[in-house]
């Protein structure tokens, strides 16, 4: 599902395939690396529109028939920085770019692994293209599920790859084959959406490209090569804390940009220089697309710069908006920004500089990539080994025009920052139908972490998803107040065994008895609207002030499950949760609600990003049937129970997944049956 962001009333926001691993009997790391077989696979094609994935990355000509691109996967545990990296870490460049290297930040560590790599394959198609991937779980002991983040699922709903929403988890040692037309343009991207494996290394690109982009005159180039996936890196899995230590808490050790990164050494006050650093090559005087992925787990935001260099800003969540010149571009975990980036500065190395800030100022980290106008006979190899250090921490560029800037309300006269909710659609239709009616639903969702009772958490009865902060500061993420306990089976594939909504699931007006005398409850948190209703929701985070000081406020980033077209959006922040609620209220009685003009066209989103003490308020239109989840995007917040899932429509109104399709569930006989 999209939202659309506003800024005046409402913030509206099939084939056989051979694959192997194979290693020579000769074991010593010096063999090892060199004669380390590359996973192969191959498609037999029976059909002369379908393609090898790679093959769909290309100019896309309004004229060609939509492709059919096939990929295969291999999910594997992995390590970061392990022997097929064997000499990197001792400063043998050579093999640093073994094609199984994975090298993060520089340091060992466990990871997961597509086809061992880090990010994983990019996908890269034309509108309308089919995507088909094979997903084949080799990770011992654990199950998996790919979220196609930015793809509607209109017709395909159980492709969604929510586990026990729309299928069931994809156990170790099966396959589950992906299949989903792609007609969603823009900037997209894919993620495990099982446990914390997005954090360790599950998530990759995924671009649609449209022949008929409306900003297309803008740039030159819209190059694979340009794209920048962001993501936050620790020193060890994140399962390690999760629910986590007394002594040592959750934190971000570095950041990736396309899976490279340094770590900083504390005792040598240095980054390591080791590995290698993502490079993006430009010629002089040309202009080039970039789309940037906020691919990040965890709860910092990211700060991205480019050294002399400024991005217009054309579109977000593959919704184009009407171009916006900006210096500092902030974002969450989810986001999408493409941007357009004109080369016109001297030729040399400049740096794209990436600062994780809000929680991450208290452990300052940062990542670099290389923006190079080198010649083309230079390597690229060459270039991803700077001969000059990045700037110092306290270093910091001039922030200029700043987009999202997360201490930020909005709505202020004279301020030259711009919020998303500011931004304007730049498509052709204006949806004056969702935007301008008065909402069939409406819904108030407050997002918030709560800070467990250890007597109650540590009893028989507190057998809950919950994270250790800090000592025996312990939390749990919930949705008014309600945390959402996951169903038992897919409710989308086996609604059948939906037999009771009242027993079965809960909400504020349907709390379980267990609960009655509890302020929060652990429970399958369901809403429903009717099938084309327009729905419109008031998005707002509560989470306590003393989680957060002595640090600027963070935002939570709540990202929707696509069921139909985007929604609109208003962002504000209140100053305490006093304010808060007084604002609440007001919106509640109709008051304090920007109305937006007629020719104002709110910008498309499915992930926004709500200020601490403030709301976002959204609108969409329910098109899509099934059951969608809807939650924080934060790793943590999502595990412990920041969500809940909407049912749009009847059962019988959503699409039957096919015949065969994987079931799963509970097994729980009758003690006394013998079997």
């Amino acid at each position: 599902m999209n939202l659309l962001v506003y800024v005046v009333g409402l913030t509206v926001l099939s084939k056989d395939v051979e694959s192997f691993f194979g290693f020579p009997l000769i074991t010593e790391p010096k063999y090892l690396w060199r004669e380390l077989l590359i996973p192969t696979s191959v498609l037999v094609v029976n059909h002369p529109l379908e393609y090898p994935g790679e093959e769909c990355d290309r100019p896309c000509d309004p004229n060609e028939p939509p492709r059919i691109c096939y990929y295969h996967w291999i999910m594997e545990s992995y390590t970061a920085m392990g022997s097929s990296c064997w000499d990197c870490i001792r400063g043998n460049r050579a093999h640093c770019f073994h094609a199984q290297c994975v090298t993060g930040s520089g340091r060992e560590r466990g990871i997961v692994s597509i086809n061992r790599k880090v990010p994983g394959p990019p996908i890269v198609v034309c509108r309308n293209d089919t995507i088909v991937v094979d997903v084949s779980n080799e990770m011992d002991g654990l199950a998996t599920a790919i979220h196609w983040h930015g793809f509607h699922q209109l017709d395909s709903p159980w492709m969604d790859g929510v586990p026990m929403v729309t299928q069931c988890p994809i156990p170790a040692g099966t396959s589950f084959r992906y299949r989903f037309q792609a007609v969603d343009p823009g900037t997209q991207w894919y993620h495990s959406h099982s446990g914390y494996q997005k954090a360790n290394g599950h998530l990759g690109v995924a671009v649609v490209r449209n022949p008929h982009d409306v900003n297309i005159n803008l740039y030159d180039y819209d190059l694979t090569e340009h794209v920048m996936l962001l993501s936050d890196w620790s020193e060890h899995t994140v399962e390690n804390w999760i629910p986590g230590q007394q002594s040592s808490a959750l934190k971000v050790d570095s950041i990736l940009i396309n899976g490279r990164g340094r770590h900083y050494n504390n005792y040598t006050k240095k980054w390591a220089t080791a590995v290698p650093l993502a490079v993006f090559r430009v010629q002089p005087n040309k202009r080039y697309r970039f789309r940037m992925i906020s691919g990040g787990s965890q709860y910092c935001p990211f700060k991205m710069q480019i050294e002399k260099h400024r991005m217009e800003i054309i579109s977000t969540d593959g919704g184009a908006v009407q171009p916006q010149m900006v210096d500092t571009l902030i974002s969450l975990s989810g986001e999408r920004y493409d941007f357009v980036l004109t080369a016109d500065q001297p030729p040399g190395n400049y740096w794209i500089r990436v600062r994780g800030i809000a929680f991450c100022n208290k452990n300052p980290v940062e990542g670099f990539a290389v923006l190079s106008y080198a010649d083309p006979s230079v390597s690229t190899e060459a270039l991803s080994y700077p001969e000059d250090d990045p700037p110092e921490y306290e270093h910091e560029y001039p922030e200029g025009i700043i987009l999202n800037r997360h201490t930020d309300s909005c709505y202020r006269g004279k301020d030259e920052n711009i919020c998303t909710s500011k931004l304007e659609s730049h498509e052709v239709h204006r949806d004056s139908a969702l935007i301008d009616a008065v909402p069939d639903k409406q819904f108030y969702w407050g997002f918030t972490i709560v800070e467990a009772d250890n007597s109650w958490l540590f009893s028989n009865e507190g057998f809950v998803r919950f994270t250790t902060v800090r000592d025996a500061f312990n939390v749990f993420g919930v949705t008014n107040n309600i945390s959402l306990v996951p169903p038992s089976f897919p409710l989308l594939t086996q609604p059948e065994q939906i037999t009771d909504v009242q027993q079965q699931f809960c909400n504020e007006t349907n709390l379980p008895p267990k609960c009655a005398n509890r302020t929060h409850c652990f429970c399958t948190h369901l809403l429903k609207v009717d099938l084309n209703d327009i729905v419109e929701i008031v998005l707002y985070d509560t989470a306590p002030c003393k989680f957060l000081p002595p640090i600027p406020h963070p935002r939570t980033p709540v990202h929707r499950h696509r069921h139909g077209p985007p929604a609109p959006a208003r962002t504000a922040r209140a100053t305490s949760p006093a304010r808060l609620h007084e604002r609440l209220q007001r919106l509640k009685q109709g008051k304090h609600a920007r109305k937006p003009g007629t020719d104002y066209n709110p910008p498309y989103k499915d992930t926004v990003s709500i200020p601490n003490q403030g709301f976002v308020r959204t609108r969409f239109r329910a098109n899509n049937p099934g059951f969608w989840l809807v939650h924080c995007h934060f790793e943590w917040h999502l595990a412990t129970g920041m969500g809940l899932v909407l049912q749009v429509g009847e059962v019988d109104q959503m699409p039957k997944p096919p015949a065969d399709f994987p079931r799963c569930g509970n097994f729980k006989p009758d003690v006394l049956e013998r079997q």
